[in-house]
């Protein structure tokens, strides 16, 4: 495995799925969280455990580009990437949202659309890992 390749790739898949919160949870459905606000924290709060959040998304991240890196072979690109974040889009949207719509009082349509959020975050990500991240070819 090449080490250096999966920090990076991890770190690209950071990139783009808080460009991909921030376009869609941030902006295109902000006001669907309204229903369902007494959920969540304030903005100032949301400020101070972003820190925290971003952490513990880096380190998901690192380990969905070690299970990439296992799980590619020897090739990785667009198209694997993309393979891979649709499997590792449909296992989040099922594991996280849609446990969070059960269990939480949130509205119906929130819910679905972060669910739809997270399986297209998921999925980008991987994309990212899968430009980011190059085998190491070994030469015989």
């Amino acid at each position: 495995m090449n080490y250096p390749r999966i920090l990076l790739a991890a770190v690209a898949a950071l990139i783009m799925f808080f460009a991909w919160g921030f376009l869609t949870e941030g902006w295109l459905i902000r006001k669907d969280f309204a229903p369902s606000a007494a959920l969540y924290r304030t903005s100032d709060l949301q400020i101070k455990y972003m820190p925290f959040g971003m952490a513990a998304t880096l380190v998901a991240l690192l380990a969905a580009a070690l299970v990439y890196a296992g799980w590619c072979g020897g090739t990785s690109g667009v198209i694997k990437g993309l393979q891979f974040g649709l499997l590792m889009g449909l296992f989040t949207a099922c594991i996280h949202p849609i446990s969070n719509l059960v269990t939480m009082n949130t509205d119906l349509k929130l819910g679905l659309e972060i669910t739809v959020s997270n399986f297209i975050g998921w999925a980008l990500a991987s994309v990212a890992i899968g430009i980011a991240y190059k085998p190491i070819v070994v030469s015989r």
